[in-house]
């Protein structure tokens, strides 16, 4: 089971602050720590959100996707992507500055003590203020070096969650209830396309129902998954929600509200997950939240959305989801392809956000047969065989999940026997699965002391599409002195890295071979962009220091040694030697 984290933001906003910060972490239902901070007033953020939006609006029409319902005129008659990148890239600072202070920052180095960044988790972030819905939460430097993580939002009051009030019972498929309402404007016929390509889906279909037939529908028992496609809109500051469900003059859209009965239904009858893949659906979630339905876990879009963005993200979701992929991680790298467009339709990545209820497990996708088979005695061997052999090859990517988290669970305790086997299990059980190795590397490094283990596992899951492993490779590499195998994994690195963490960690160590080189421009040059990556990286500003002391720039090197200090910690042999460095230079000033 992935780790989870609560973040409750209490009360406040960016203009006071939020005083009382909480992380909760654990797994769901037995959230076994908890961290306290703060976070300070960040009065820019809204002001950025709100050009944000004006300038995606813009964008959006430009590109010809005006909605007869969804877009609101912005008033900007002048734009261009160069505008909204700049606007993107104060944002990322910005939120990165607010979360970086000092008040939240125990609350993040308590959550990097206590997760491994191969590790999957969820963070659920909890807050009534619609502006911290609204604001773009994967930014956070965070989401770059914690890979397998992926967010969401709840509201802070919720109900229990919800128990079928339907008997459990098995089932041949995924029962589906498809929505598509009102189309002017848009083409849905390729949502419809993509879900009937899905294999072990029985899906009901609504085209563009009357509320009767859409209401009866909900409550009939044994949805697993509602989803919609059409227009939608949030009102009254993301606090409710409209679905436009057909094209009538009259009664043509619904406010989620009137739906709450069929709704709280269809959860107690096991709905497990809804999918609005419409425009602008923070609100559809906040009114349900508000009646204290206990949620499933629920995909919308923070946004007015193009046809072809939420098609592909559509796509890409169900591609990874009905593969097997956790819910939360097809979310991820669903939307982080959706990349793939941003050279025509900017912001499209930042769309699609997921709202859950924090006690709820996410669903994944399963198929079971229901009808009986007839065998004779004399077949079972044979059967039984078979049934190893297949269970291996379809179960066996699973179960190496399960046998890494068990590694990964018994490292934490100190069992570090236990924790080898079980990554070692891992990786038979799954030869391509890159997380054990990566795993059993810092096992071996960090409590084994053993470097030859570390290096070889490292680039294990290196050649297995992992690329965290390149920069401790490398690292590995430099502590040895062999400068041309390090610097050989610094551009596979780059090559294959698009997270800023990772990105920033190579571009170090590549600072640190042109250091040795004596190449001090280069060396300055890439220690610098790391820092602008990962601002808070002790052992880059110990390079740098080292480099600007050198090139005779005194002053400079004075404020790179004082962060190495602010950043170090002494458990942390690499970071215990810049401190020293450090505090020898700075009591001979």
């Amino acid at each position: 089971m992935s780790k989870i984290v609560v973040l409750n933001l209490g009360s406040g906003n960016f203009s006071s602050g939020f005083s009382s910060v909480t992380a909760r972490l654990g797994e769901v239902g037995n959230l076994y720590m908890q961290f306290t901070g703060s976070l300070p007033t960040a009065p820019d953020i809204p002001q950025l959100l709100r050009d944000w939006r004006l300038l995606y609006t813009a964008l959006y029409q430009s590109h010809g996707y005006r909605g007869a319902i969804d877009i609101v005129e912005s008033g900007i008659t002048h734009c261009s992507e160069v505008n909204f990148n700049d606007i993107c890239q104060q944002l990322q600072t910005q939120i990165n500055t607010w979360l970086n202070s000092e008040g939240f920052r125990k609350i993040e180095s308590g959550l990097r003590t206590q997760l491994n960044p191969a590790e999957p988790v969820r963070v659920i972030i909890e807050s009534d203020a619609p502006e911290v819905w609204k604001l773009p939460w994967h930014l956070w430097d965070f989401f770059g070096e914690y890979r397998l993580g992926e967010l969401a939002f709840s509201t802070p009051d919720y109900p229990a969650p919800a128990i079928s009030v339907i008997p459990h019972r098995r089932k041949a498929n995924v029962k589906i209830l498809a929505i598509l309402g009102n189309s002017a404007g848009i083409n849905l016929e390729k949502d419809r396309e993509l879900l009937k390509r899905l294999s072990g889906a029985e899906i009901t279909w609504l085209i563009e129902p009357e509320r009767q037939e859409l209401t009866d529908q909900l409550w009939q028992a044994g949805w697993d998954i509602i989803f919609f496609a059409g227009h939608s809109q949030s009102e009254n500051n993301i606090t409710h929600g409209r679905l436009y469900i057909n094209q009538h003059e009259q009664n043509n859209s619904l406010r989620m509200g009137e739906v709450k009965e069929a709704i709280r239904k269809a959860v107690d009858n096991g709905l497990k997950l809804a999918i609005f893949n419409s425009c602008d659906g923070l609100g559809l979630v906040r009114e349900l939240a508000a009646e204290q339905i206990p949620l499933p876990p629920m995909i919308v879009m923070r946004e007015p959305v193009a046809d072809p963005v939420a098609q592909a993200f559509l796509k890409y979701f169900l591609k990874n989801f009905a593969a097997g992929e956790p819910f939360h991680l097809s979310v991820r790298q669903a939307r982080e392809q959706l990349r793939g467009l941003e050279h025509e339709l900017p912001g499209a990545s930042w769309l699609p956000v997921i709202c859950q209820h924090p006690a709820v497990i996410p669903f994944s996708w399963s198929t079971k047969p229901t009808e009986p088979i007839s065998i004779n005695l004399s077949k079972w061997v044979a059967i039984g065989l078979v049934g190893v052999i297949s269970s291996y090859l379809f179960c066996g990517s699973k179960l190496a999940v399960l046998a890494n988290e068990l590694g990964l669970r018994n490292h934490r305790n100190g069992q570090l026997v236990m924790a080898q086997w079980y990554y070692h299990i891992a990786s038979w059980l799954n030869p391509n699965y890159a997380q054990p190795y990566y795993n059993l590397a810092w096992l071996c490094d960090e409590s084994l002391d053993d470097t030859a283990c570390a290096e070889q596992r490292f680039k294990q899951a290196a050649l297995r599409g992992l690329p965290d492993a390149y920069p401790e490779l490398a690292r590995l590499q430099l502590q040895q002195g062999d400068l041309q195998p390090a610097l050989k994994q610094t551009w596979e690195c780059l090559e294959h890295s698009d997270y800023d963490g990772v990105k920033a960690a190579c571009l170090k160590n590549r600072g640190w071979v042109r250091w040795e080189q004596q190449r001090l421009d280069e060396a300055e040059a890439d220690l610098r962009h790391a820092i602008a990556l990962q601002p808070d990286s002790p052992h880059a500003y110990c390079l740098l220091a080292q480099v600007l002391d050198t090139k005779g720039n005194k002053q400079e090197a004075k404020v790179a040694w004082k962060n190495t200090l602010n950043y170090s910690e002494y458990n942390v042999p690499e970071q215990d030697k810049c401190m020293g460095l450090a505090q020898e230079y700075l009591s001979a000033q």
